[in-house]
């Protein structure tokens, strides 16, 4: 037997949601429950349709493959441009750690080299 079978279980958890939270707190939180709803449906459409705009897997006939392919010059990315960035600020922070003086109480760093 199911708790939502019979009217008289449904009346009494109303009754007993009434009494925990009140009346006035009860449309309040429904009201909020129902936009939540509406917004987790909405953002989940959102995201159906970016899946479905996506391009998907072409597959390649040989023809396809043996075919030559124009030649273009190399494009400068922007990823490129970040990795060289990068590359210069590292070698900034390298240089600002080697001015640096050593902290009180700690030794002076060290090389460490394999030759004898």
């Amino acid at each position: 037997m199911g708790l939502f079978d019979s009217p008289s279980h449904v009346l009494i958890i109303l009754v007993v949601l009434v009494v925990l939270f009140g009346a006035a707190r009860l449309p309040k939180a429904a009201k909020s429950m129902g936009e939540a709803m509406r917004i987790f449906k909405k953002e989940s459409a959102k995201m159906h349709e970016e899946d479905s705009s996506t391009p998907q897997v072409q597959s390649w006939t040989p023809e396809q493959v043996a075919a030559p392919q124009p030649q273009v010059a190399p494009q400068v990315t922007p990823q490129a441009s970040t990795q060289e960035q990068m590359a210069a600020l590292q070698k900034q922070m390298d240089d600002l750690k080697q001015q640096m003086p050593p902290a009180p109480g700690t030794p002076p760093a060290t090389q460490h080299t394999n030759q004898p």
